[in-house]
């Protein structure tokens, strides 16, 4: 079985791990720990990796799932042929030594330690070959001497492939498992995108490094300290509906001036919180009582107030209605390509055509021929989806009402009896996000 040496470190190289799957990555990590120089050929099996992967003997039935796995990742890298096969008896190799050897006076390479893949693996199962994946991503862009690196979550979907509800979940195993340490800048960037700072990530047994690090990243970079607004934003904006329908509750001038300043808050949050689908409330709707208000210039291309039906969704296209693909957005015509209406027959003439109406800019509209969707998507992923933007668009300062929020998805999608689920899995999204 699997030798336990003094040297527990598993090599791989950088150029391998962006591209390659996480079953790849563990058994060539494995491989790389077991060959030893001396040797030029490596005897090797399913329930050697398995055992290196877990510190323990696997289970044929128990593991099955785990040895899928392994074996998918000796198909992979034997396809790839980044390690050469000499022989196989069903779950027996013989590998030629030199193809998992990394020489690293030569190549870039990333260290993992045995004992961290174990901790994973025997944690999480089969499910490891994913955390081990995102794992490997992360201590990949680590700098030697300051122990960490700082990077945004958007970064790392843009550039590993990973939604960020994946990322912001392999996070928060991760660092239960006490291998990742996080330093939240808790700050947004001084100028005009207001983005936050990107967190430092490290090791967790770095951890006083990886603070230091992100203390001294943070002075580098002109930020401003995001501030924690203890509202309720769904409440405020429940109190002024009601306040411009005409609530009787209103009558009264200091419950006006209560909500006046509440709504003022609301507004203010923006700054630190910036989100441009939702729009600002119109407070002009208090100078009728006398009071002076800021003035807040819409966030709105068309520039309309908002109204007591407005939530602030973007009101030209639905979400759910118009979840273009990559091959989509990149097979849509350019301006120079858009005819003229003499040239073509305008959209109620030609009442074949399917069609969006996508705002180029403030005044013109134009239309655009929207590609036939094939593939339809899982009512459970809608469902989450408004659940997360709901609870992004209001789940700042004191926590989202869960009774308020259970409300309005119901109104959204009628006839469940699961939008708690629903209702933790957006919290616990929000809540590793900020």
């Amino acid at each position: 079985m699997c030798k336990f040496i003094t040297v527990t470190e598993c090599y791989i190289k950088k150029d391998m791990q962006p591209q390659y799957t996480g079953e790849e990555i563990a058994v060539f990590l494995i491989l790389n720990y077991l060959q030893e120089n001396k040797h030029d050929e490596l005897f090797v099996s399913i329930d050697n990796v398995g055992y290196c992967l877990t510190g323990k003997f696997i289970d044929s039935q128990i593991d099955k799932n785990l040895i899928k796995g392994i074996k998918k990742g000796f198909e992979g890298l034997k396809k790839e042929e980044d390690i050469i096969i000499l022989d196989q008896n069903k779950n027996n190799y013989i590998i030629d030594g030199k193809s998992c050897y990394m020489d690293t006076k030569k190549s870039h390479f990333i260290i993992i330690q045995l004992w961290e893949i174990q901790k994973i693996f025997s944690s999480l199962g089969a499910y490891g070959f994913n955390v081990l994946r995102f794992f490997v991503n992360i201590i990949g862009t680590i700098n030697g001497n300051s122990k960490s690196w700082h990077m945004t979550q958007d970064d790392m979907v843009l550039s590993w492939g990973f939604s960020k509800n994946t990322v912001n979940e392999y996070l928060c195993k991760l660092e239960e498992l006490k291998l990742l340490y996080t330093f939240r800048s808790k700050a947004r960037k001084a100028d005009e995108t207001f983005h936050r700072v990107g967190n430092v990530y490290g090791r967790y047994n770095d951890k006083e490094l990886v603070r230091q690090e992100g203390v001294q990243y943070l002075s580098t970079v002109p930020n401003r300290p995001i501030k924690n607004y203890f509202i309720d934003r769904t409440s405020i904006k429940l109190r002024y509906n009601h306040f411009v329908n005409g609530s009787k509750k209103y009558n009264d001038r200091k419950e006006v001036d209560k909500l006046r300043k509440d709504c003022i808050r609301y507004n203010d949050s923006f700054r630190d919180f910036p989100n441009d689908n939702i729009d600002y409330l119109d407070l002009s709707v208090f100078k009728e009582y006398g009071f002076d208000v800021p003035i807040y210039e819409s966030k709105k291309t068309n520039k309309n107030k908002i109204t007591s039906d407005d939530w602030g969704e973007p009101n030209s296209m639905e979400a759910e209605e118009n979840n273009f693909t990559i091959e989509e957005i990149l097979d849509m015509p350019l301006e120079n390509d858009l005819v003229s209406e003499p040239e073509k027959l305008t959209v109620s003439e030609d009442k074949t055509a399917d069609v969006d109406t996508f705002p180029m800019n403030p005044v013109k509209t134009i239309t655009i021929k929207k590609k036939e969707q094939n593939k339809e998507i899982p009512l459970e992923i809608k469902i989450q989806q408004y659940a997360d933007e709901l609870y992004e668009q209001h789940g700042y300062g004191t926590e989202y009402e869960k009774s308020i929020f259970m409300v309005e998805l119901a109104e959204k999608f009628p006839g469940r009896n699961d939008y708690e689920e629903y209702y933790n899995s957006a919290k616990k999204l929000h809540d590793f996000s900020v």
